[in-house]
């Protein structure tokens, strides 16, 4: 079982390999792996994990565009930065920005030890950003049986990276505009939807009052029957 909280801290260092590493030396046949109310993070991690459960090259992104480098709003941005340095970009025939040197850009490479088994995750309303990334990946592979609840991103993509806040003049209001648009490399998802779930649990108030996991109790339930 692997539980991720946050795509950052402790995930950002060793924390996957080892666990792979773990996974590989117990010969473990099914992985559950829950990203229940995961808001997100850093967008290489989400690929890193993704990594461990695919064994061929593999593209995450299929773009990432900024309209512009600089916007008419960049002079309220609180402490500067409201401007795309050239260097991280390159300007295509439609006069847009692609974000090149991203580490998701690309054809990406499987990690090593590779997990060849069975993948349950669990999910909900609280999976979205770079989590639903993943999970978007990760289903449009057919690599998962997806249990809980819709979760809260889009299946092809969303806008962020990039959010400077801008602090209206007038009124001192603080906004977090994002500048870019995410495209993920996937298929087969409802355009107008997020990742849906295989086995649809919802808990109950009862199950939150009393403390109960339906969910991970129905994961378990399927990973010991071996029927996913």
């Amino acid at each position: 079982m692997l539980t991720i909280r946050q795509f950052s801290g402790s995930a950002g260092g060793r924390f996957f390999d080892e666990s792979f590493e773990q996974i590989q030396k117990q010969k473990s046949e099914i992985l559950i792996i829950d990203v229940r109310n995961n808001s997100g993070g850093a967008d290489e991690l989400g690929k890193k994990l993704l990594s461990f459960l695919v064994d061929q090259p593999f593209r995450y992104y299929d773009d990432l565009v900024l309209n512009a480098r600089e916007f008419s709003f960049s002079r309220y941005v609180e402490g500067g930065g409201g401007v795309i340095p050239a260097s991280v970009v390159q300007r295509g025939t439609d006069g847009k920005f692609d974000n090149t040197q991203h580490p998701n850009w690309g054809i990406q490479h499987p990690s090593q030890p590779y997990f060849a088994g069975q993948v349950l995750a669990l999910m909900n309303g609280g999976s979205f950003s770079t989590t639903c990334e993943f999970l978007s990946n990760l289903h449009s592979r057919k690599r998962a049986t997806f249990l809980g609840e819709e979760a809260a991103g889009g299946y092809y993509g969303n806008t962020s990276g990039r959010m400077p806040t801008v602090v209206l003049p007038n009124s001192g209001v603080a906004v977090r505009v994002p500048l870019q648009t995410y495209y993920l490399a996937v298929k087969g998802g409802d355009p107008r939807r997020s990742i849906l779930p295989d086995v649809e649990v919802k808990p109950a108030l009862r199950d939150l009052m009393a403390g109960s996991d339906p969910v991970m109790g129905k994961a378990l339930e399927l990973a010991r029957a071996g029927k996913h």
